[in-house]
């Protein structure tokens, strides 16, 4: 039997993970917008998020912040063969590069920094989690198709326990890419639940042991 949803966000084992929440992925200003991506469905969600990472920080579930930069050392000709070359995103040092206002991490919490979709290829990730006893993953963040399914795919292969937040992810991409994405979680990789069920769960706990 797998686990419960109150067993998998456990806050003894369970981590918020949020991906990319960076000016280049939300800002209207950033590398997707320029693309001429939609940011509504984006800026619809953030809201949801962030009252999802201050009700973790209440309930002392670890939270972690994973962001995406680039560099000359980073970008080779495979990584960027289908890419414009004149708008890819979060090079180090710019504003895209950036947390987007409201996620900057606090002391204390995660920060990883990927090259790659997956938050787990070419970084120490998995070692962080395995020796903080990390044994599931509360996946937030954009795009939910891309680097979000990426790392939860990857964390899934390595054993952790998948939990997708449906309504604090997102994608340019829009809605439909969004729940094909979340359709293809659901089959494969873990569960999917919505920020008020485990704000909800996470309640219950704290009422049944205060």
């Amino acid at each position: 039997m797998g686990l419960s949803l109150a067993q998998r966000i456990d806050p003894g084992h369970a981590m918020l993970l949020i991906v990319d929440m960076q000016n280049d992925f939300c800002h209207r200003d950033g590398a997707a917008g320029r693309r001429g991506r939609g940011m509504d469905f984006v800026q619809v969600m953030i809201p949801n998020l962030l009252r999802l990472i201050e009700k973790a920080r209440e309930r002392k579930c670890p939270v972690g912040f994973v962001k995406t930069v680039s560099n000359s050392w980073t970008e080779s000709e495979v990584w960027t063969e289908f890419k414009n070359p004149d708008l890819l995103a979060c090079a180090e040092g710019s504003w895209g590069a950036e947390f987007y206002a409201g996620f900057e991490p606090r002391p204390g919490d995660l920060v990883v920094t990927k090259h790659r979709y997956s938050a787990f290829i070419g970084t120490d990730l998995d070692l962080i989690l395995r020796s903080r006893g990390i044994k599931s993953l509360i996946a937030t963040g954009v795009g939910t198709g891309m680097c979000v399914f990426h790392t939860l795919t990857v964390g899934f292969m390595l054993d952790y326990y998948i939990t997708l937040v449906e309504d604090c992810a997102a994608t340019t991409y829009g809605p439909q890419a969004h729940q094909e994405a979340v359709a293809l979680v659901r089959k494969h990789y873990g569960v999917v639940a919505s920020s008020s069920e485990i704000i909800e769960v996470w309640s219950e706990k704290l009422r049944t042991t205060a």
